[in-house]
């Protein structure tokens, strides 16, 4: 009983762990609106919220960017060339 305890307890910590990287979503397109103060951008007209690493990428309105969401946050974003 107490090792089918342990492993429930150890499948439980590696689902928990791989949660987070399973509810990334990949964004491309074109960048419609930049609020850098708010931390918002929006591509392909929805509207996502900059984490702070992501704020730091230099992009303007009309660039076509690549971008790793989590939810409602972008926090990879990169300028596509």
């Amino acid at each position: 009983m107490k090792k089918l305890l342990i492993f429930f307890l150890a499948l439980a910590v590696v689902v928990a762990i791989s949660l987070p990287s399973l509810a990334q979503e990949k964004v491309e397109g074109k960048v419609a609106a930049l609020n850098k103060v708010e931390k918002k951008i929006t591509i392909n007209g929805t509207e996502y919220s900059l984490s702070n690493k992501a704020a730091q990428v230099t992009v303007k309105i009309g660039d076509l960017v690549q971008a790793t969401a989590e939810g409602n946050t972008i926090i990879k974003l990169g300028v596509l060339k």
